[in-house]
């Protein structure tokens, strides 16, 4: 796995930008990241980023997947420090099923690159 951190980290930090691009400039709905639609973006976007991060390994792709997922949720907190430190965010329950959706879509795009990858051979 040690191998992969430069993919994981451009798959995590990457999956989280194209969040924020969704969230804030495209959806339509004010607190979108919260609702179904958002909740499920999150999931493809970092579904994508597991495919892509763990494909060429051959060995502990979830644990790649996973941590696309964990370097994305880490990114977001990165992100947000300076509101987090003016006490102006908060953190609902759908906060934190949307950073388990991220975590979870990162571990399914690893076992899909394991599909394909077993296919192949």
């Amino acid at each position: 796995m040690t191998h992969y951190w430069k993919r994981i980290l451009i798959a995590g930090i990457a999956g989280e930008a194209l969040y924020a691009v969704y969230v804030y400039n495209l959806a339509t709905q004010d607190l979108v990241g919260y609702k179904p639609e958002g909740l499920a973006v999150a999931f493809i976007l970092f579904a994508i980023g597991g495919l892509w991060a763990a494909r060429p390994a051959a060995d502990s792709r979830l644990a790649i997947g996973a941590a696309v997922g964990v370097v994305g949720i880490l990114f977001y907190y990165a992100i947000s420090i300076p509101t987090i430190l003016a006490g102006e965010i908060e953190f609902p329950l759908m906060a934190w099923v949307n950073h388990g959706l991220k975590v979870a879509g990162g571990v399914a795009g690893a076992l899909i690159a394991g599909v394909l990858t077993r296919k192949e051979a």
